[in-house]
């Protein structure tokens, strides 16, 4: 071989048949269809370093991978406003009418005794008026339930923005029916309202994070996928300090307090509309390349997004050679098996994790800590004022220190703070009562800021960092699915646990927290900075697939060999798409 033409000699044999991918005159006679299916751009090719890399002017071929490397951006005005708007219409609400009911349960406990008693003539008894409390605060969840599995189709059908504009006006007529159920004394109006916003936030609980993923650049995807857990906190801290009698949560004023939610739903209808759909839908599931380029000019802050279209026209390829996703289809493919095994493992152990119980505990555990009575609802916000603060914080760590030290490092510091929680709840009639409530007080903080930087916000997003195209719609409404199952079946069953367990009742989640660190440790990847088709080979590709991915490079570059007349008659290559991307 001639050195002078081709620079130093390739190691292997592989590496001269990539060598020859940047001999001048070759990367012309390349037939589109394999330089699009490989990430070669045509302007310019060149090999650095340890020729581990094959770098062109639009992107980067890993030889190892055979994969082009996700284009990276910056935060723009369009990016930042629709992150805001969505999660401010969708997320807030949701952790609104989470914490909503906690202040005036007594004052609605009473007006449901009131609407019954006057509308159907009887007063109900003290266990009567337990099941309309717990049907009206548990009905939330069953809505929650139904909306996430509807999720995906929900994308699918109308896309990741209009969804989004028809759950705000969902959640809107809920929020009427919030203000109007005292005026006509119908405890059935609350009820069906808290069906309705659980079904309006369950399907956002699946869209937010989706619509964020896909229409942040790369190295952003993680910080976008935080904003809807941000916004969440925030809805829950919000409800709970509006929800003190001196502010809304009186006899007179709770309905409004109820209402609240819309002021979010009303902005978000005004303002998302001028905002773009995802580009990644709006090109590989609608095919529309004139909408999405423009999407994507948007959201970029530029006008040069040739190799954003690379990318996604690299996914649209693969999507348009597989079938129509159902649950059914996603869950027998083998080669997601795993990602949906993680991503249902991750949104289980968020509820499994024993986060509601340690609030439940709270007010308990700030009393033992000397706290006087008066007080401990503040500290029982100060307590949701660190969860926000450090999902916040979360957001930009999220990008600088990836996702598995953030997700594994806040779960083993939730074990260890929930068993001394447990231990200290034992030993509190051994050692002195003021060393028991401070431990655990400082145990609760803990506990807290592992969730927030963990399992508050990673299982939100991770789907849509886990699957293609395709299957994430289905994937993340299964995974949104069992996260309000889990939600539901913890909040039904810990009444039970704690009679029969007593101090004990953190043993069950300690057990559940263990379990799903070891099982994340060893099969989550590293997600920070990654393409789906990086993401997807560290979730480990057959072999004969790879094999199959190595041949079509090889065929390539021996048709490189061919006259460019006689490769067209060869490789029959595909038709050019609408935009040249070259």
């Amino acid at each position: 071989m001639d050195k002078t033409k081709y620079g130093p000699l390739p190691q292997t044999k592989t590496d001269a048949r990539f060598r020859k991918l940047s001999e001048p005159g070759k990367i012309s006679a390349l037939p589109d269809k394999f330089l699009l299916s490989e990430g070669i751009s045509r302007p310019s090719v060149n090999w650095s370093g340890s020729h581990s890399s094959l770098h062109t002017s639009q992107g980067s071929l890993n030889r190892e991978k055979g994969v082009i490397v996700a284009p990276t951006g910056r935060i723009t005005t369009c990016l930042a406003l629709t992150a805001g708007v969505a999660a401010f219409g969708s997320s807030f609400p949701h952790g609104w009418n989470t914490g909503v009911l906690n202040s005036p349960m007594p004052i609605i406990q009473a007006f449901l005794n009131r609407s019954c008693t006057e509308r159907f003539g009887y007063s109900p008894s003290q266990n009567a008026i337990y099941w309309l409390w717990a049907l009206t605060n548990s009905i939330y969840l069953i809505g929650g339930c139904a909306g996430a599995f509807s999720a995906g189709w929900f994308a699918n059908k109308f896309g990741r923005k209009s969804s989004l504009l028809l759950l705000h006006v969902l959640g809107f007529m809920s929020a009427l029916l919030f203000g109007l159920c005292q005026y006509v004394n119908s405890m059935e109006m609350l009820i069906l309202a808290r069906l309705l916003v659980g079904y309006s936030c369950g399907a956002g609980s699946g869209l937010v994070p989706m619509y964020l993923t896909e229409v942040a650049p790369v190295n952003l995807r993680g910080a976008m996928g935080v904003i809807h857990q941000f916004a969440l906190t925030c809805g829950i801290l919000c409800s709970q300090i509006s929800g003190i009698k001196q502010i809304l949560g009186s006899d007179q004023l709770w309905p409004f307090l109820l209402a609240a939610s819309a002021f979010p739903c009303i902005v978000s209808l005004i303002v998302l509309p001028f905002l773009p759909d995802s580009p990644r839908y709006l090109y590989v599931t609608k095919q529309d390349t004139e909408a999405a380029t423009a999407a994507l000019k948007r959201f970029r802050g530029k006008d040069d997004v040739k190799m954003d279209l690379e990318e996604m026209d690299m996914e649209k390829k693969q999507v348009q050679e597989e079938p129509s996703w159902s649950f059914g289809a996603l869950i027998s493919d083998k080669k997601l098996r795993l990602p949906l095994i993680i991503v249902c493992s991750l949104a289980c152990a968020q509820q499994l994790s024993g986060i509601n119980v340690v609030f439940y505990y709270s007010t308990m555990i700030f009393a033992s800590s000397g706290i006087q009575p008066q007080h401990i609802q503040y500290a029982v916000l100060g307590t949701g004022l660190i969860n926000v603060i450090m999902t916040a914080i979360s957001v930009p760590l999220m990008e600088k220190s990836g996702r598995r030290p953030l997700l594994l490092g806040g779960m083993i510091l939730m074990i260890i703070a929930s068993t001394v929680i447990t231990a200290a709840l034992n030993l509190a009639g051994i050692i002195p009562q003021i060393a028991v409530g401070i431990a655990s007080f400082v145990c609760v903080i803990l506990f807290v800021v592992g969730f927030a930087i963990g399992l508050g916000s990673i299982p939100q997003f991770i789907g849509g960092e886990l699957f293609k195209q395709g299957p994430r719609p289905p994937a993340m409404s299964l995974a949104g699915f069992l996260n309000w199952l889990c939600n539901f079946a913890v909040g039904m069953l810990f009444p039970s646990i704690q009679l029969g367990l007593k101090d004990y009742c953190f043993v069950p989640f300690i057990v559940s927290l263990i379990l799903f660190l070891i099982f994340l440790w060893r099969t989550l990847p590293e997600t920070k900075n990654k393409s789906f088709d990086e993401i997807y080979e560290m979730l480990g590709a057959k072999d004969d697939e790879k094999e199959e991915a190595n041949g079509n490079l090889i065929k390539a570059v021996e048709m490189s060999e061919v006259p460019f007349d006689r490769q067209r008659s060869m490789s029959n290559p595909a038709p050019q798409s609408k935009i040249d991307i070259y």
